[in-house]
Parts: structure tokens; sequence; C-alpha cells
């Protein structure tokens, strides 16, 4: 069967071996806290890189392995414990933001950051978008009026061929996705969008930075949010992008709890909507990593409540990506379910 080799071809291949690891059941995550590399058929991703202190296992409830009965996935939904922990597991990587002591006049700092914004010299943007950072860290109130201003050069940044600008601006973004959690409109999507494309940069540092800041932002911005503005980049050809998507679509699923997902409560089913959609375009992707990711976040939601979700399969999406569902996860009762939501 097809997504039995995949699974195979997945252990055997792309994950690095724990020895210390207690448990059978964890999946260990290259691209866990985005610092491990995107495990990918694209030679960019394929390099020989010193990184190899660099392993990490994903939490478990990211993973959806073993023969678990809905009881025990449950049990691993607590939200704000999990948000705790996934926040710890991430840590920092902020080396161009370090930490400082609280500053005494933040007002001033905040005239200046608006100052340095508006001249010419980029050597003065950079040190506003450091003051800004640090103030965020502290006075959230006291910056909220001008984080467009910021955000907007940080969008300018992600697009800038300069690596110390990029990388400034990823983790940049990381940190007031942390503390301002500012989900405003089009600039939000705009910085998620850069950070996606910048997942599959040729530079090593960029990708870290990426994948750090994007992974920040699921554990800190609303789910709705975060699927939304990661459904954008669907249509993006490079399969690290692709993979990095269906990364963070599993780990915004496990936040907001599979059974939310499917129920659609709370706002929640145009984010079900949206994941099914491009899990399924995604399932015979011709990458195996990119199928490999697909079938797993569709099969944590099979798991959680099978006839939730064929009844969310049957609403969400079309006919004929109803029967590629159908036959890449071995659904052979779903014409009984069609029958009753039809009924």
């Amino acid at each position: 069967m097809r997504l039995d080799e995949d699974l195979a071809r997945w252990s055997a291949t792309s994950l690095p071996y724990m020895p210390d690891s207690k448990h059978n059941n964890d999946v260990e995550c290259p691209t866990c806290r985005g610092l491990g590399k995107v495990p990918s058929n694209d030679p960019i991703l394929n390099q020989n890189e010193q990184h190899e202190n660099y392993k990490f296992v994903e939490s478990k409830a990211f993973v959806h392995v073993g023969n678990q009965t809905n009881t025990n996935v449950a049990s691993n939904f607590n939200n704000l414990k999990l948000l705790t922990e996934m926040d710890t597991i991430i840590g920092c990587v902020t080396d161009l933001l370090p930490e400082k002591a609280s500053l005494d006049n933040p007002k001033e700092v905040i005239k200046s950051v608006q100052i340095r914004l508006k001249n010419t010299n980029s050597e003065e943007h950079i040190r506003a978008i450091s003051d800004a950072v640090q103030v965020a860290r502290n006075h959230q109130k006291l910056l909220k009026p001008h984080i467009n201003l910021i955000n907007r050069k940080i969008v300018q940044f992600l697009n800038s061929q300069r690596i110390l600008y990029v990388r400034l601006a990823c983790q940049s973004a990381g940190e007031l996705f942390r503390t301002m959690r500012c989900t405003d409109r089009p600039l939000f999507d705009n910085i998620v969008t850069g950070l996606m494309n910048r997942t599959a940069d040729k530079n090593q540092n960029i990708r870290i930075d990426a994948n750090w800041a994007l992974d920040k932002m699921v554990i800190s911005i609303p789910p709705l949010y975060s699927i939304n503005s990661l459904a954008n980049c669907s249509q993006h050809k490079n399969p690290a992008v692709k993979l990095a998507q269906l990364r963070l679509m599993h780990c915004v699923t496990v936040i907001a709890d599979p059974i939310k997902i499917l129920s659609g409560i709370t706002g929640l089913k145009k984010a079900r909507q949206l994941i099914l959609k491009n899990c399924v375009a995604t399932i015979e992707d011709a990458n195996a990593d990119i199928r490999f990711l697909s079938k797993k976040l569709m099969q944590l939601l099979k798991n959680t409540c099978y006839e939730s979700f064929c009844s969310s399969l049957v609403q969400d999406i079309s006919w004929d990506e109803l029967k590629i569902a159908e036959k890449n996860l071995n659904m052979e009762d779903l014409a009984d379910i069609l029958k009753k939501n039809i009924k």
C-alpha cells in the first residue's frame, strides 16, 4: 500500500536516530523548532551543512502514531499546557535581538523608532526594528499604535537581498508574534507569506529563522488567522514551502484541538475547510515527504473522530477530491457515511 510505503520510507531515511529517546511512539521531527533541515528532495535543502547538533523530538501531541484511542488522543489536548510546553521546546534563536534590561523611558524609544524609520539610511532602520522589539517585550500597549509602521518595514526587509536584513526581519517577526499578536491584514498575511517563502531560501540561517518565526506564529496567533495565512501559500511550487505549510497546519490543528476543528465550533469551520482542501491537494504530490505529512494530518483528524471526519469531508470538498481522499486513506465505508449525510 502506498501509505505504508511512505511511512516506511520516512522512518528509514528521513528521521535521525536519538538513542536516549524513551518512547517508541515519539516521532522525531527534523523541522521542529525550525532548527533542523527540512526533509525534502529539494537539493538546496539536502546539502551537507554544519548543524548536526540540532536534533529535536517533536512534541508527541503533534504526531499521531500508534493505535491510540480517541480518549487517549483527547487527553493530549490540554491547550494551555501544550502552548507552554511548545514555547519551551521552540526556545529562542534571536541572536540578532538579544534580551536586554527593561527600558527606563520606552516612550522616548518609540519616538526615536518613528524618526529612524522615516530616515533613508538602512542602518537606522535596523536600529529602529531592534529597539521596537525590545519595547514590545515589556511595553506592548505603548507600541501597539505604531505596530503597523514597524510591520511594513519588516515586510520590506523580508523581500531584501541582504542576508542580515532578512534574518533580522524573520527574528523580529517571531518576537512580535509572541509579544504583540497583531493580525491586522494585509500586513499579517504579507509577513507570513514572506516567511513561508524564506523557508526555501538557499541560506540555512535564513531557513532556520523563518521556520522559528512561523513556529512562534502558530502558538501565539488564533488558529483561524494562522490557517488563513498559511493557506495563501497553497499554490507554491517549492517542496520546502509545502512541507513547512503542512507541518504548521498540523501544529495549529493540535493547538486548536482536532475535535473543535472537526466540529467547526468557535468559527473554525473555515479553518477545517482550508485544512482538508490543502491536504487533499497534496496527498498525491510527487514528493514523498509531502505526501507523508499530508496523510499524517488527515489521519490525525480521521483517528480523532472517524464519523465527524467523514462528514467534514462530504461537506467541505468536491466529489473528485472526495474520491482522492477515499483512495489514499482506505476509507471503504465512506459511501455509507455519504448516504447518511445526503438523507
